[in-house]
C-alpha cells in the first residue's frame, strides 16, 4: 500500500496535465485550459521542489509525461490563437522543450560519465557546472519555457520570452554534453594521478542510500585525526556530494564497478568500513589491502553480530561483548581477527558527578524501528507515556530521536506528539526541555550526553556509548517477552533499570530507578565489558594506534600492482542503477 501511495502525486500532476490537454481540444475556453495546465506545471515543481536543490542529475526525466502533456496543450491553445509572429515563436520554444524532456535521462548518463564527485583532492578538480547544477538548470529552465508559453497565448510579447530562453536552454545542455563526451575518456587516469599523488594509506568506504552519511558523521572526528592521509571512496552520487560537504578529507565517488577499479592505488593498505552494505563485497575483493569492519554503532542489535562481518580481515570492537556477540549467537569469528579498540567517540564524555549543578535532566534518545521487525527496538511508540512520566516527576528532557526516525511516518507523528507535550510543559512550567533541531543538530550525542543526568533508550548503542558516563539508564523492553530471556540476549540490560512497554507499572518504576540509583557498581564493570579495558588518559588514541599499525604491517609494494585499463567501460549492469536519488 505505502508504494502505491508513492505514485500518487505524480499521477496527480500527470491527470491534471492530461485534463488541461483535453480541455484545449475540445474547445473549452482557452483561459480555463491555460489555468488548468498551470496548476500542472505548479503541483510538478512542488512534488520536485527537494530534488532541485541537489547537486546530481536525479532530477532529469521526472514527472516527464506531466510536463510532456502540458508542452502538448500549449501548442495546442497557440494553435487555436491568430499565430502571429510571437505566438509562431512560443510554439517554437514549446516545441524545443517538448523535444528535452525525453532526452533528458540520456544526457544525464552522459553528464554523469563525464564527470565524478571529487573533492578536496589536490590536484584535481573535476565539478562541473552541468553535474553540479545542471539538472535543476534544465527540468527547472524547461518549466518555466512552458509556463511563458502558456501566458503568450494571451499576452504576445511572452512568446518572444520563451523563445530566447528556449534557445539559450538549448545551447546550455548542448554544449554541457560535447564537454561531457570530451572529458569522458581521460577521467579515470585524472582520479588515478591525482589519488597515486596523494599517496593516502588508508581508504574509508562507505556505501549505501540516502541519509547513510550519519554513519560516516559517527566516525568523522577519528578519520580527521588519524595521523595518517585518508580517502573517502563512496559508491553513490549523492552521499558523495553530501560527504563531501561534511569533511576536509578528499572524497571519491566511484559509482560502477570500473570506477572503483580505477581508484585502486598502491598507496591503499587499509580499508575502514562502517557498515554491511552489499557493495562492500565489491571493494574487499582486493586482497592487497587489510578491509577492517567498524560498523557505526557497537550495541546488542543483530547489526551487531551480523555474520557478513566474518569476511573482514579485521573486526574492531569496542570491547570483550562487542567478540562475545558474535560467539554467543553462533557466528564462529576467529579470536585473532579482533582488535578491541575501545569506542573512541566516547573520550569526551564526562563523568558522573562532573555536570555543573542545575535541575535533573534526562536524555531520551530512543532508536529506529529498522529496516525489519528482527531490527524494531524503537520505543517510540511508548515515547508519550515515557516524556509524561520524566515532566510529571519535574525533570528537564533532552528529547534526541534516530535521524531515520523521520523517515517513517509513524515515527514522526510519535515525535510530533512528544514534541508537543515539551512544548506544552515548558510554557506552564518554565523548564528548558530540549529537542528538535537544538537536540539533533545544534547538539552533539556527546553534548546531550554531557547535558544529562541520566538517560532512557532501548537497544542501540546510545546506552551503551552512555555507559562510559557510569551515570543511571533505562533500557525499554519493546517485546512482550519475559524480562530474563531479554536480558540473556542483551547483556546490558543487567546495568539498566529496564522498562517494560507493554507494562505502564514498569515504565514508572524503571523511571524512579534513576532517582534511587542503586546500580552505580554494575554499571563500572559493565563499562570494562563493552568498552574496552582501557586507561580513560590514553583512551582516545587506541584506534588511530591500530590503524597505524595496520598500515606498518602491510606495507605498500614497491613495483604497483597490476590492475584493469582505466579507460576499460564499466562491467557491471547496475552502473548508474543506484547513482542518483530516488
Amino acid at each position: 500500500m505505502r508504494a502505491l501511495l508513492r505514485h500518487v502525486p505524480s499521477v496527480a500532476v500527470t491527470a491534471l496535465a492530461a485534463a488541461a490537454l483535453l480541455l484545449a481540444a475540445v474547445d473549452a475556453p482557452l483561459w480555463v485550459a491555460v489555468v488548468v495546465a498551470m496548476v500542472a506545471l505548479a503541483g510538478t515543481l512542488w512534488l520536485l521542489r527537494r530534488r532541485l536543490t541537489r547537486p546530481g542529475t536525479g532530477t532529469l526525466g521526472a514527472y516527464a509525461p506531466a510536463r510532456s502533456i502540458v508542452a502538448a496543450t500549449v501548442v495546442v491553445c497557440l494553435g487555436r490563437t491568430d499565430l502571429s509572429v510571437a505566438d509562431s515563436l512560443a510554439v517554437c520554444a514549446t516545441v524545443a522543450a517538448l523535444v528535452l524532456v525525453p532526452f533528458e535521462p540520456a544526457a544525464g548518463r552522459l553528464w554523469r560519465a563525464g564527470t565524478r564527485p571529487v573533492a578536496h583532492l589536490p590536484g584535481v578538480e573535476l565539478d562541473t557546472p552541468a553535474r553540479r547544477r545542471g539538472a535543476a538548470t534544465v527540468v527547472l529552465g524547461g518549466t518555466l519555457v512552458l509556463a511563458v508559453s502558456a501566458v503568450s497565448v494571451f499576452v504576445a510579447w511572452c512568446g518572444v520570452v520563451a523563445f530566447v530562453a528556449a534557445f539559450v536552454l538549448a545551447v546550455l545542455t548542448a554544449w554541457w554534453t560535447l564537454d561531457a563526451i570530451r572529458r569522458r575518456p581521460g577521467l579515470r587516469d585524472t582520479i588515478a594521478a591525482g589519488l597515486e599523488a596523494y599517496a593516502a594509506p588508508v581508504m574509508i568506504y562507505l556505501t549505501g542510500p540516502g541519509g547513510t552519511d550519519y554513519q560516516f558523521k559517527v566516525w568523522q572526528d577519528q578519520f580527521e585525526n588519524l595521523g595518517l592521509r585518508a580517502v573517502v571512496v563512496v559508491r553513490e552520487t549523492p552521499l558523495a556530494y553530501k560527504v563531501a560537504e561534511l569533511t576536509s578529507l578528499p572524497v571519491v565517488g566511484a559509482s560502477s564497478l570500473a570506477d572503483l577499479e580505477a581508484v585502486q592505488v598502491p598507496s591503499f593498505r587499509v580499508a575502514l568500513y562502517v557498515n554491511n552494505g552489499t557493495k562492500n563485497t565489491h571493494n574487499i575483493r582486493y586482497g592487497d589491502l587489510t578491509h577492517v569492519q567498524l560498523l557505526h554503532g557497537d550495541s546488542d542489535k543483530p547489526s551487531s553480530f551480523n555474520p557478513v562481518t566474518a569476511m573482514f580481515d579485521k573486526v574492531f570492537v569496542a570491547g570483550q561483548a562487542g567478540i562475545e556477540r558474535y560467539w554467543n549467537h553462533g557466528i564462529p569469528i576467529p579470536r585473532e581477527k579482533f582488535e578491541i579498540v575501545g569506542r573512541p567517540q566516547v573520550a569526551d564524555i564526562a563523568l558522573a558527578g562532573e555536570r555543573p549543578e542545575g535541575p535533573f535532566t534526562v536524555l531520551y534518545g530512543p532508536t529506529w524501528t529498522g529496516f525489519n521487525a528482527d531490527n524494531n527496538f524503537g520505543s517510540l511508540h511508548v515515547g508519550a507515556e515515557i516524556v509524561r512520566g520524566l515532566v510529571r516527576r519535574g525533570w528537564t528532557v533532552i528529547f534526541r530521536p534516530h535521524p531515520f526516525s523521520l523517515r517513517d511516518a509513524a515515527s514522526r507523528a510519535h515525535i510530533a506528539a512528544i514534541e508537543e507535550i515539551l512544548r506544552a510543559d515548558a510554557a506552564s512550567s518554565g523548564r528548558e526541555h530540549v529537542f528538535g533541531e537544538d537536540a539533533s543538530a545544534t547538539m552533539t550525542l556527546v553534548d546531550c550526553f554531557n547535558a544529562s543526568d541520566a538517560l532512557v533508550s532501548d537497544v542501540s548503542s546510545v546506552p551503551a556509548d552512555y555507559l562510559y558516563s557510569e551515570k543511571p539508564f533505562v533500557i525499554v523492553q519493546v517485546d512482550d517477552g519475559p524480562v530474563d530471556a531479554f536480558l540473556a540476549e542483551f547483556a546490558l540490560g543487567r546495568a539498566a533499570y529496564v522498562a517494560r512497554a507493554v507494562e505502564p507499572a514498569s515504565i514508572e518504576a524503571a523511571l524512579d530507578g534513576l532517582a534511587h540509583d542503586t546500580m552505580a557498581d554494575v554499571r563500572r564493570e559493565m563499562r570494562t565489558f563493552y568498552l574496552g579495558d582501557i586507561p580513560r588518559e590514553t583512551y582516545a588514541e587506541a584506534f588511530p594506534a591500530a590503524v597505524r599499525a595496520l598500515v606498518d604491517a602491510n606495507p605498500a609494494p614497491a613495483v604497483p600492482t597490476e590492475r584493469l585499463d582505466r579507460g576499460e567501460e564499466p562491467t557491471d549492469p547496475q552502473e548508474d542503477a543506484d547513482d542518483e536519488d530516488e
